[in-house]
């Protein structure tokens, strides 16, 4: 399913999600398209980069890193990592969920 967006400011911006797999949950991780990168640090192809980014689900707040970039200088999808109880306890997500990301600030978002 194609990307949709809300609003396609570069500080601000709402994502959907709809492609968790069996091995992102068994990873805690969701994997950022191109479509959907842009509300997230900048690619810079040929020096992978990992950030730690602020979010808040319900009232908790945490951390998650997100990785974009590869050393062969090819776009690659980002690739946001939990930790386990956020990804399964906090955020229930499971192969098949939807999600709705939206970016509140510089590294600061809401899930």
């Amino acid at each position: 399913m194609k990307a949709k967006t809300i609003n396609d400011s570069p500080v601000t911006g709402t994502i959907y999600i709809d492609n968790i797999s069996e091995k992102d949950a068994q990873k805690c991780q969701i994997r950022i398209k191109v479509a959907n990168k842009y509300i997230f640090p900048n690619e810079q192809p040929g020096n992978p980069k990992t950030y730690s980014l602020n979010f808040n689900h319900n009232n908790s707040e945490f951390t998650a890193s997100y990785s974009i970039g590869s050393k062969d200088g090819k776009s690659r999808s980002g690739v946001l990592k939990f930790g386990h109880y956020e990804y399964t306890g906090l955020l229930n997500i499971k192969e098949g969920s939807d999600l709705k990301i939206t970016k509140l600030s510089e590294n600061k978002y809401t899930i």
